[in-house]
């Protein structure tokens, strides 16, 4: 009889720890979302830096950031609409733009942070297409016009994107004046509000933060 006793009751307790180890193993952490941030975060320098994300304002620049640095750029897309730029320091003209608000991409068809900004960018450009220009400059890019076609096709590009032989130079010279390393990480977004310097964005950032930005600058240009 003491031994039935026994024999149930040790049954009793391994069920018991068998439900404990069961609801343990319920609430273990998800691995999932960490995995991306791991992967990231023990990538390359240079990939990491391409997903940095900086945002610096013009009233946190001081006289030194400011570089005596100056030239005039043609611009172009594959539907040969041009735009003469001038850069000088930190002011930035598009000659033929009328528009307000000048945002100026950096980018290269390989870059896949580049990739995911582009969706972005075109919601930008939908929603302020009044106020805002919004031109893509390819830089270290090597794609043939058909290639480049198919690209844009392919991610429904709706801003101008420039692939003229001078976006290298240009985009060097921005660099430039923003303070910037020579092999710069992209993708590379500055703002320019009225022709001068607001802000720039180094690597992928969220949307809300552009768009924040740019509601900024309009009611900047509004007084």
């Amino acid at each position: 009889m003491h031994k039935i006793n026994a024999l149930i009751i040790s049954s009793i307790i391994l069920f018991i720890l068998g439900c404990e180890d069961k609801n343990t193993s319920t609430h273990a952490i998800p691995i999932e979302n960490t995995t991306e941030v791991l992967n990231q975060t023990t990538s390359s320098e240079s990939d990491t830096n391409r997903f940095k994300i900086t945002r610096q304002n013009a009233s946190n620049m001081t006289p030194d950031d400011y570089t005596n640095l100056s030239d005039t750029f043609k611009l172009s897309n594959m539907q040969n609409k041009m735009y003469t730029v001038s850069v000088s320091n930190k002011e930035v003209i598009y000659k033929e733009n009328t528009k307000g608000i000048v945002l100026v991409t950096f980018f290269a068809t390989w870059c896949l942070p580049c990739l995911h900004d582009i969706p972005y960018m075109n919601d930008l450009q939908k929603k302020y297409k009044k106020e805002l220009l919004l031109t893509g400059i390819l830089v270290q890019d090597t794609s043939v016009e058909e290639k480049l076609r198919s690209f844009l096709a392919k991610y429904e590009v709706n801003y101008f994107v420039s692939n003229s032989t001078e976006n290298n130079d240009f985009a060097s010279l921005v660099a430039k004046t923003l303070r910037l390393p020579k092999d710069f990480s992209i993708p590379l977004t500055v703002m320019y509000v009225g022709g001068k310097y607001f802000t720039h964005y180094e690597g992928c950032v969220p949307i809300e933060m552009i768009d924040y930005d740019i509601q900024q600058a309009l009611k900047m240009l509004k007084k």
